[in-house]
């Protein structure tokens, strides 16, 4: 076998190697359905807005389990800081797991939650509207979620 042709069977071997680890190696991105895609960006908008309006009265979650509590821990300014970005890049990347949560949530109950504020207890939320419908009967949302097998404790403040 010529050495041209044995240097070109390694440089192939290589290649097709690289590429496959190229292919193989890359985690795929998650599906992201309509629903999920509608809660992240309502996540990553300054609300109130023409478009969006909140709720007077906030609820307080704290998710049975503490790494979802975790990922959507965030102060309001930190909230607001990110938000004013308004880029996923800047939230931290264990945010999405949390967001899933309020998907799921916002799936089920059709209760859209914008979270205001959070630490490692608990977080606290308005329900995001459109201004041009009537504002959603926050106590109504408020024992629905309570109930959810997820949410290991709530409360209401009423403003």
């Amino acid at each position: 076998m010529p050495f041209t042709t044995w240097l070109k069977a390694i440089y192939r071997s290589i290649l097709s190697g690289t590429l496959a680890l190229m292919l193989f190696g890359c985690e795929p991105q998650q599906p992201v359905d309509e629903l999920e895609q509608h809660v992240i960006a309502i996540d990553q908008t300054q609300l109130p807005t023409g478009n969006w309006a909140l709720s007077n009265s906030a609820i307080q979650l704290s998710f049975c389990r503490d790494r979802v509590n975790e990922a959507l821990m965030a102060e309001a300014d930190e909230l607001n800081r990110w938000r004013l970005v308004g880029e996923q890049s800047v939230f931290p990347k264990n945010r999405r797991e949390g967001l899933q949560q309020l998907v799921e949530l916002y799936r089920q109950h059709g209760v859209l939650l914008y979270q205001l504020s959070g630490n490692f207890g608990a977080q606290w939320y308005r329900i995001a509207y459109r201004p041009n419908e009537p504002e959603p009967n926050v106590i109504d949302a408020f024992a629905k979620i309570g109930r959810d097998s997820r949410i290991c404790f709530s409360s209401l403040d009423n403003d």
